[in-house]
């Protein structure tokens, strides 16, 4: 059987070039007949409104409204010419003629970038259908159906003397006018179902031809189409035979025929590896981290030793149960929505999560869950890998308590105090009320470390710090400096000056009075039991703060000085830092 090449049937579909340039060459002109009768009309509508403007100098310089009426009249009767409005320099209607379109402008043509406003018109033009649409900025607006023409009425006086520098000009009102869309849309029209019409002739002929060139093309196509949804969907067996004059056809139909074979040979080694890998997820499904596999309703269908461990619940009472028996309650319906709207978005999760354990008690714990597809289908599986972080976020607490806290006396450390003292610095600001910044120091400390020990320096201090805590609200700070050194902070004392100053001293009076009671300590002699009772004063440095411009380190070492001032008097002494 003699056979051809694909490339005599394609000589058939030069036809579909030849249709796109025709189609195309028909397209360019209609586009470019149509942007001339657009531009012949804007033209037309410019000449009118010079002309129109020209003649209308005197009628708008004498305020001879029957002489522009005449004219306006004259204008109306040219072709395309449904309105106009004549408007004097303060942009008042004199003569307004014909009739305009009630419709929406939906398209500004700023054709020439140029500002024709009346000087020395500062209100918006008043009253008219055709001045509601066009502004006085813009030389032409258009819409679907009309142009609105914006020209000005100038007055130019030549001098008399040739000597003179230049004309004068005179600016006396302006014309609008507007054009109508009507004829050049209606020939646009004509255009266009003249050029439709050829275009589908053509395409019907085209369309023939083609359909008659390609139908000995077709008919093996279809069937090689045939065999391989047949492979695709699992047959491999499958095998074609054609009959055909195209060499190329005859070639994919063996080539087709040696992908089956090949797939069939594939096969066998993918379902080897998908067993192999399945020994392997089981492997790692047996990992340090708790795992569960749920459907896509979230009932559990097989979890892990790991989880055991982590949950307390045995892989007999997991499956069957639904995920959210995990739930601690510590999380609202927000966060879970959030959770799922990223797994259907993305497919996967990841944070931190409260859960619960069988036994009742809550955990925090780091929860991926990931879904798991069918293919292209939907969601077959979701599984989640979790980890108990409760050791990781105990140790971060204590690094973020020792960061910010003393440790001996459980108080705020100079790195929060300067934290605080800034927030209060703020608030004070906006709410106008004075805050007081106090600067203990035990005196006589050393000599009491020296005498005793450290031992009973450190009850000192803790009994001292619990005592300052007695003294103060819940919304002052008290802090450890550092040392036997100690700051508090007042914060929303009065508006007014000296009645903050009573109250920070009241304070710190109180303070003074409960460190100077006598502090006991339980101790051993030998077998004996008995106590070490010591006295410890301070001095006490106090400022005040409001509206301040200096920063927390000018007034910690105000205060200072201030406490360095009660220690020259005497000791156990209070002094301000006015």
């Amino acid at each position: 059987m003699k056979q051809h090449t694909i490339r005599h049937y394609v000589a058939w579909l030069t036809l579909l070039p030849l249709f796109i340039m025709t189609t195309s060459l028909e397209i360019y002109f209609l586009h470019d007949r149509s942007s001339n009768l657009d531009h012949e009309l804007i033209e037309h509508g410019k000449l009118i409104a010079r002309q129109l403007a020209s003649s209308s100098e005197y009628g708008v310089f004498s305020n001879n409204k029957s002489f522009l009426e005449n004219i306006a009249q004259g204008v109306l009767q040219q072709p395309d010419v449904s309105g106009l409005v004549i408007l004097n320099t303060a942009a008042e209607t004199l003569v307004e003629v014909g009739e305009c379109q009630n419709e929406q402008v939906d398209t500004v043509a700023d054709i020439h970038q140029e500002t024709t406003g009346l000087p020395g018109s500062k209100n918006p033009i008043r009253g008219g259908k055709i001045k509601e649409k066009v502004n006085p900025l813009i030389s032409i607006r258009s819409s679907d159906n009309s142009v609105w023409f914006y020209q000005p009425i100038v007055s130019t006086q030549v001098p008399l003397d040739e000597l003179a520098p230049s004309a004068a000009t005179r600016h006396l009102g302006a014309v609008i006018i507007e054009i109508s869309r009507a004829r050049t849309n209606q020939l646009k029209s004509q255009m266009l179902w003249v050029t439709l019409g050829s275009t589908t002739l053509f395409l019907i002929i085209a369309l023939y031809l083609i359909n008659r060139a390609s139908r000995t093309i077709t008919s093996p196509i279809s069937k090689l189409s045939d065999a391989v949804q047949l492979i695709r969907q699992g047959n491999l067996d499958t095998r074609i035979s054609l009959s055909t004059h195209v060499s190329e056809l005859s070639s994919l139909a063996r080539g087709v025929n040696d992908m089956a074979v090949q797939l069939q040979q594939e096969n066998l080694i993918l379902q080897e590896r998908m067993e192999e890998a399945t020994r392997i997820a089981a492997i790692a499904f047996d990992s340090h981290e708790g795992m569960m596999v749920t459907d896509p309703n979230c009932v559990i269908l097989r979890v892990n030793n790991a989880f055991t461990k982590i949950t307390g619940y045995t892989d007999d009472e997991a499956v069957g149960q639904m995920a959210h028996l995990l739930k601690s309650g510590r999380h609202d319906a927000n966060f879970y929505a959030a959770m799922w709207n990223c797994i259907k978005q993305t497919g996967s999760w990841q944070g931190e999560i409260w859960n619960l354990r069988k036994n009742g008690d809550t955990y925090p714990a780091w929860l991926t869950v990931t879904a798991i597809q069918q293919g292209d289908g939907p969601v077959a599986y979701y599984v989640a890998t979790i980890s108990d972080i409760t050791s990781r976020l105990e140790a971060e607490q204590e690094i973020k308590f020792m960061a910010f806290y003393d440790t001996l006396t459980q108080l705020p450390n100079r790195r929060m105090l300067m934290d605080r003292l800034g927030q209060a610095m703020a608030a004070s600001k906006r709410s106008g009320r004075y805050g007081a910044l106090m600067f203990l120091d035990l005196d006589n400390f050393k000599t009491l470390n020296d005498k005793y020990g450290h031992a009973f320096g450190d009850f000192i201090l803790v009994e001292a710090s619990r005592r300052i805590c007695s003294c103060v609200r819940e919304i002052d700070t008290v802090s450890r400096f550092g040392g036997d050194e100690f700051v508090v902070m007042l914060g929303e004392l009065d508006t007014d000056k000296a009645e903050s100053m009573t109250q920070a001293g009241s304070v710190a009076e109180k303070i003074r009075a409960t460190l100077a009671e006598p502090y006991t300590m339980p101790t051993k002699q030998g077998d004996t039991d008995t106590a070490i009772r010591h006295y410890c004063t301070s001095s006490i440095g106090v400022i005040l703060f409001a509206n301040d411009e200096n920063s927390a380190e000018d007034l910690l070492e105000w205060s200072d000085r201030a406490m360095y001032i009660a220690k020259r008097d005497g000791r156990n002494l209070i002094r301000f830092n006015v």
